[in-house]
């Protein structure tokens, strides 16, 4: 991390994780692959580790005709209703993909 002084360069940025104009996430798809291979060995690591396993659960409760807010409130989410919709916004794209790609692999024609 560039430092000056003892100070933080990157909080000078106007973009990126620590911008003062616009924030962006820490993590990108890059690094939640890395860190699920990695594990729990650090900080990081831990909170990937927390919220893949909760993703099966949101998927199954959702099938079942949950709303995003007792999902959030079942997985003790502490992003709460916007987290879980996060998460089936980002996994139903991901299924949406998968089937466009090989339909006949899940009983599809083309």
């Amino acid at each position: 991390m560039p430092r000056a002084n003892g100070a933080d360069l990157l909080r000078l940025l106007p973009v990126g994780r620590h911008g003062w104009l616009i924030r962006t996430p820490g993590f990108t798809a890059r690094d939640v692959r890395r860190l699920l291979r990695e594990g729990a060995g650090s900080a990081r690591g831990r909170a990937v580790s927390r919220y893949w396993q909760h993703l099966p659960r949101i998927l199954y409760w959702y099938s079942r005709g949950e709303s995003a807010d007792a999902i959030g409130r079942r997985v003790g989410a502490p992003w709460g209703a916007w987290g879980v919709e996060r998460a089936l916004d980002t996994a139903c794209r991901r299924i949406a993909d998968c089937l466009n790609a090989e339909p006949h692999r899940y009983g599809l024609e083309r």
